[in-house]
């Protein structure tokens, strides 16, 4: 995400880093961590899209514009809209495709109060990496996008999505070093 920003400044692009709030749909709850998401808003011809790069499966991989118009990529479709909240003043909504049937919250974010400072992303990586309910400290977890829907990896588990049917697999080490190496490229584990 960094160096995407930077990218972006360095090339005459309005851009700033805010912090959102991520919603659990299964449980109909917002995240017990805080703001630790942390998206890209862009100025561009008069208008206001959020461009994100680090919210795994979740990913629009278009520019989606504040007006709450969808955006529809091969991922699923889009949407950002004004909802004033405790978690921001904006939502990212998403169908992603071969999932949902229906818009879900996907996380709020406050477009009031960009980060004033890099060092503010120290304390979300705090934060991810230390708070016990932290998903992301405990187990390795990766998502990669597929033509037909995407396939997840953790320590103990293989999910396949495919054309809108799950298939999940549990696994020992092995396994999980096998399937890095053939879904994801890892050469050594």
């Amino acid at each position: 995400m960094l160096c995407f920003i930077f990218f972006l400044i360095e090339n005459g692009f309005n851009a700033a880093l805010v912090r959102g709030e991520v919603y659990n749909y299964a449980t109909k709850d917002w995240s017990k961590l805080g703001r630790t998401h942390v998206t890209i808003l862009v100025q561009h011809e008069g208008h206001t899209y959020l461009v994100d790069t680090g919210f795994g499966g979740n990913l629009p991989l278009k520019p989606v514009p504040l007006n709450g118009e969808t955006t529809s990529s091969v991922n699923g479709e889009f949407r950002a809209k004004a909802m004033e909240s405790d978690y921001g003043d904006y939502i990212l909504e998403m169908k992603l495709k071969y999932k949902d049937t229906e818009w879900k919250i996907g996380c709020a974010f406050d477009i009031k109060r960009p980060l004033e400072n890099l060092s503010e992303l120290n304390e979300v990586q705090g934060i991810i990496v230390q708070h016990k309910e932290s998903r992301f400290n405990k187990t390795p977890l990766i998502t990669q996008l597929t033509s037909d829907g995407n396939v997840t990896l953790t320590d103990t588990s293989f999910t396949q999505w495919i054309n809108g049917k799950s298939k999940k697999e549990q696994i020992d080490n092995d396994k999980f070093k096998e399937l890095a190496r053939q879904h994801f490229g890892f050469q050594e584990l």
